[in-house]
């Protein structure tokens, strides 16, 4: 029950996806979204007046340019000079004449549709080359950086020193002036606008957590420039592109203007101005009426711009069709304001209360000091897993929760129940560094784990421990800053740290992927849920789109989605925070993993929609056999959910070993401060255990013990040796001189 409420509202926040987007009917479903693709743009259109008006205008001057030649003959070149100079305004003589004649007796009307087609075939074919070269160019730049990114800003630093107008006053002068010079030196001269563009925006998109998860699915470069970088600077390019239509144009004309654009017998707008300059107080209309459609064109042109700005981004155009009032029938909303308060509770971030009852049960670790845990996320492994998914959860052989023996840290294998069982992935001694100005800082040093097929390990600790950055290292998805200086990753044996660029790629997805902790983020704002989780499988599994979009709808059905079929076609932010997460488990398991990371995945998410969430990556685990790797701060989470936990405190791992054991006889000081601050029925009335200080900054963490600055039971040892990981009982280790005590205790 709890679930379909969910859905619904879910759907009420899903308002502007139409009805017919649903390809369900079996019949044409490519040409059903190429119509309704089209109605939607239509009806934007019509939502705002000066957009309309804007293209009207331009698609006249277009038509103009177009069929002028077959229109007018030769009538714009046909002299007069028995009759120069007639009034405007008059039909006496034909519609040529309506807006009078020049000097030689050539109709003005007649002339500014011939100019058309010379200014346009101009501004246009300059623009598309600057466009493409430098749009290109740019996100090539911006997605690999380094030298790549250096070598063209340098090359775009050079061309900009020289202004555009004086650029192409002095080619044209020193060549003789033609429409094809012009149109190169314009375009030359306007690439670096493009190419600056589009790599900003590509350089701040790389580090984003969409473009993570594409790479975690072995995304080629060009692949992944082109789905996801292109369509989120193409808004942006094209409002570029808009306005440097009109930048083009008043250049020509500017050039024509001084006699060194385009030459008679041709004619341009700017040249018309040129020749009726000298007679405007005579014949004013000489030079006023190409002047004004050079004004009207460019607004226009402007105007289209802002248009098509909004129109290409997804986001911008939901809420654009929320501000117009849903006109045109783009919107059908379903819920109305219940529909919207659900959702917005679903979103809404945790709350961390008591729960009442024994301590392993307790509640999420609070902590002032919110430390920011690592850089971008996502996954990027191993081999498929070829072994059939059973057909329900009570039929795979889920283990045994708190009693049943795992191995400790850095083992390869371990028995149980009198046969051999291999850790599916192996971490040992795995240390990263930061590269700051001052020098490397390290943040993860000597990390251990080990986790088997079907067997939940949690890495539990304070914000800033280095939680996040010990998936991402496994995962090989550091930001450029970080480097792994030490340990492996096994994934079934196979060094992952070891693994070159094309390796990872070939076995991303089905060996290793994660689930991060901010869905929104994670997710391509510019491309609809239903492709994002079609890519795996058109990458790997090299399925038809209709048969990978098939899968993707099998998918969201399968984590929970209602109406999945007519959803698939809706973007990121028209779910709800619990369905984007679904979505995310759902991209993740899409090629049955052997190895799950599942980074905070409850964060910001309701009490009810958490356990809906933990519940569907049980399930999951039970079905596919996979490990799951779960990263929290919440110990009734790891209580409840978990076999094993690893407790890591300023980027080391300082207590190993079955939940219920650890829970509920901690063999490390720091273990024990986190149960004793878990509110509890006992400490009703009384004041609210907590430990002392803050973990240390990972540039100055205290010689020996890192804990020992906040460690009640601190003594001169610890001021001078490191204490190491070591066994404290079956399964139980501790990096604690004192581990054995407690565990004598």
């Amino acid at each position: 029950m709890l679930q379909k409420n969910n859905g619904q509202s879910d759907g009420a926040e899903n308002g502007d996806v139409p009805k017919d987007a649903d390809d369900g009917s079996g019949t044409s479903p490519g040409t059903d979204q190429v119509v309704t693709a089209r109605r939607r743009w239509l009806a934007l259109l019509l939502q705002d007046r000066f957009a309309c008006a804007a293209v009207l205008i331009l698609i006249g001057v277009a038509l103009c340019a177009v069929l002028g030649p077959l229109l007018i003959g030769d009538l714009a070149t046909r002299q007069n000079l028995r009759d120069p100079g007639r009034s405007p305004f008059s039909l006496d003589h034909g519609w040529a004449f309506f807006l009078g004649s020049d000097s030689l007796g050539r109709p003005v009307a007649a002339r500014l549709i011939a100019a058309a087609g010379t200014t346009l075939s101009v501004a246009v074919p300059a623009v598309l080359c600057s466009l493409v070269v430098g749009s290109v160019w740019g996100m090539w730049a911006g997605y690999h950086g380094g030298w790549r990114e250096n070598v063209s800003l340098r090359i775009a630093d050079v061309i900009l020193s020289f202004p555009s107008l004086l650029l192409a006053v002095v080619v044209l002068y020193v060549f003789s002036p033609s429409a094809s010079g012009i149109v190169l030196v314009l375009a030359v001269a306007r690439i670096p606008v493009y190419l600056r563009t589009a790599r900003a925006e590509s350089a701040e998109l790389r580090s984003r957590l969409f473009m993570d998860a594409a790479r975690t699915f072995g995304t080629s470069n060009w692949a992944s420039i082109r789905r996801h970088v292109a369509p989120t600077v193409l808004p942006t390019l094209l409002t570029v592109a808009a306005l440097d239509f009109c930048f083009v144009m008043l250049t020509e004309s500017s050039l024509s203007f001084l006699g060194i654009g385009i030459q008679p017998p041709d004619v341009s707008w700017g040249l018309m101005v040129a020749q009726g300059r000298q007679e405007l107080q005579s014949s004013w209309w000489i030079a006023v009426f190409p002047g004004l459609a050079i004004v009207v064109t460019t607004v226009s042109a402007t105007v289209l711009a802002a248009w098509a700005r909004l129109a290409t981004d997804p986001g911008q155009r939901w809420r654009h069709g929320l501000r117009r009032g849903g006109r045109g029938g783009l919107r059908r909303p379903t819920g109305g304001k219940g529909a919207r308060q659900s959702s917005a509770a679903e979103t809404a971030a945790v709350v961390a209360g008591a729960e009442h009852g024994p301590a392993p049960s307790g509640p999420e670790i609070e902590h002032a000091r919110a430390v920011p845990e690592a850089a971008p996320h996502p996954p990027a492994l191993p081999e498929a897993e070829a072994e059939p998914a059973p057909a329900t959860p009570e039929s795979a052989p889920a283990p045994a929760p708190a009693p049943a023996p795992a191995p400790a840290p850095g083992d390869r294998a371990s028995t149980r129940a009198g046969t051999l069982t291999v850790d599916t992935l192996t971490v040992d001694g795995l240390s990263v560094d930061i590269r700051t100005a001052t020098g490397p800082v390290p943040v993860v040093r000597g990390v251990s784990f080990a986790v088997r097929s079907g067997e939940t390990l949690a890495l539990l600790g304070e914000s800033g421990c280095g939680k996040s950055m010990t998936a991402h290292a496994v995962a090989g998805l550091l930001d450029p800053a970080a480097e792994v200086v030490g340990g492996q990753a096994l994934l079934e044996g196979e060094d992952l740290l070891a693994l070159g660029a094309r390796a990872r790629r070939r076995l991303a997805g089905p060996g290793l992927a994660i689930v991060f902790q901010d869905a929104l983020s994670a997710l391509n704002p510019v491309q609809t849920v239903g492709a994002q989780l079609a890519e795996p499988f058109r990458i790997h599994e090299r399925m038809s789109r209709r048969a990978a979009r098939a899968k993707a709808v099998e998918l969201m059905e399968r984590v929970g989605i209602p109406e999945a079929r007519s959803r698939a076609g809706a973007y990121p932010h028209q779910f709800s925070g619990g369905m984007r997460q679904r979505l995310l488990i759902a991209m993740a398991v899409a090629l049955r993993p052997k190895v799950l990371l599942a980074d905070e995945p409850t964060t910001a998410l309701d009490v009810t929609v958490q356990a809906q969430v933990m519940e569907l990556l049980l399930e999951l685990r039970s079905e596919q056999r996979m490990a799951l790797v779960l990263i929290t701060h919440d110990l009734g989470l790891v209580a409840e959910h978990a076999d094993r936990v690893a407790v890591m405190y300023a980027g080391t791992v300082v207590e190993t070993g079955p939940v219920a054991e650890v829970f509920g006889k901690p063999n490390h000081p720091y273990t024990r401060g986190l149960l004793e601050s878990v509110p509890a029925e006992q400490h009703k009335g009384s004041r609210l255990n907590s430990i002392p200080g803050s973990p240390p900054d990972p540039r100055s963490v205290p010689s020996g013990c890192a804990f020992r600055m906040r460690c009640p039971m601190a003594r001169d040892l610890c001021a001078t040796h490191r204490p190491v990981l070591e066994t404290t009982g079956a399964d139980r280790a501790a990096a604690c001189h004192f581990g054995k005590e407690l565990a004598d205790a």
